[in-house]
């Protein structure tokens, strides 16, 4: 009888436990949307070319194609984005730039502007190459 007393116990002790915890990790997921920022570097601009924009409006545009890693090492991946003409920001080569990707897909990434101030360009540990 007691024995049974004690491992029931014990088990009420783990059940609460794993509940707490998976309520801890749950409410860690739900406050991060899954997104992360790393910085990226422009590999080519091309332009003026007549495009489409993301808004789906038809303009000349620049063609600004970003190289980036993402903060745990994988990579290198690319992205493009059309800038219009008219926009007051301009892209060169080499310029540093945010670029915003989903964690579960890294390879669905948009650019979100330029930076001057990130220290590194890619993932904290450097990525042994080949």
């Amino acid at each position: 009888m007691l024995t049974i007393v004690v491992f029931g116990g014990l088990s009420l002790v783990l059940l609460v436990t794993a509940c707490i915890v998976a309520d801890i990790v749950a409410g860690v997921r739900r406050r991060s949307d899954g997104v992360e920022k790393t910085a990226g570097r422009v590999t080519r601009v091309r332009g003026p070319v007549r495009g489409q924009l993301e808004s789906g409006a038809t303009a000349e545009c620049l063609e600004v194609t970003v190289e980036y890693y993402t903060r745990h090492g994988e990579g290198p991946f690319q992205v493009q984005r059309m800038i219009p003409l008219a926009s007051a920001s301009s892209y060169s080569k080499n310029d540093r730039v945010i670029v915003c990707y989903d964690i579960r897909a890294p390879r669905r990434a948009r650019i979100a502007g330029r930076v001057s101030h990130w220290p590194q360009i890619g993932p904290r540990s450097p990525v042994p190459q080949p």
